[in-house]
């Protein structure tokens, strides 16, 4: 009696786990989800990091150096998508980075458009933004330029509606100057090209 009460415990037991046992298997066969995005989908993106000044160019003097030091920045971004893997928006952000005795300020105002590519969890988006470029050093004219913001980004997908990652974009401004700029007639040694790099690290939020 006792042995057959144990094999028929033993069938029980294995008749519970087993469903378990196949349900779980059939589960890890599944398919990783990945969500998709349509039209309308937005997100808000906040990144902070290094402003790494390269160089500026002149058809005058050539390749220079910007005789500024390391910076900081950051900006604010909303996005919202027109398929999958297309989304425009905006952008506003800020730098700082120091001279031997100035400071210099600079505000980009920019039109964004995002191209993504995924291997969920992971997202790599190239994006491209242009606009305004606001640059100021305290007790100089203020000064506005375009400006074009070529770049990629990688974020890492959360279970929830975050993600975070990292950015890598390029700063290309052209200042261009006019006679109502300076009192000297001959400005063309001034016009000059500024290369600059973004290095930064994101929060992005999808509602």
């Amino acid at each position: 009696m006792r042995k057959r009460g144990l094999v028929l415990l033993m069938v029980a037991a294995a008749l519970l786990i087993l469903p378990a046992a196949t349900l779980t298997a059939q589960q890890g066969d599944e398919p990783q989800f990945v969500p998709t995005y349509g039209l309308g989908d937005q997100m808000m993106t906040i990144n902070l990091g290094l402003f790494i000044p390269l160089f500026f160019a002149s058809e005058a003097e050539g390749i220079n150096p910007t005789n500024l030091s390391l910076g900081g920045t950051g900006n604010l971004q909303w996005t919202t998508h027109l398929s999958n893997n297309v989304a425009v928006g905006g952008e506003l952000g800020g730098m700082f980075a120091f001279s031997p005795s100035r400071t210099l300020f600079m505000v980009p105002i920019t039109a964004r458009v995002e191209y993504y590519f995924r291997n969920y969890p992971w997202e790599f988006p190239i994006h491209l933004g242009a606009g305004m470029n606001i640059s100021r050093i305290p007790d100089e004219a203020t000064k506005i330029d375009p400006i074009l913001k070529p770049g990629v980004s990688l974020y890492y997908n959360t279970a929830g509606d975050w993600a975070f990652g990292a950015n890598l974009v390029y700063w290309w401004i052209p200042q261009i100057y006019f006679d109502n700029d300076f009192e000297d007639p001959d400005l063309e040694d001034e016009n000059r090209f500024g290369n600059f790099l973004d290095l930064s690290f994101s929060a992005l939020y999808r509602f």
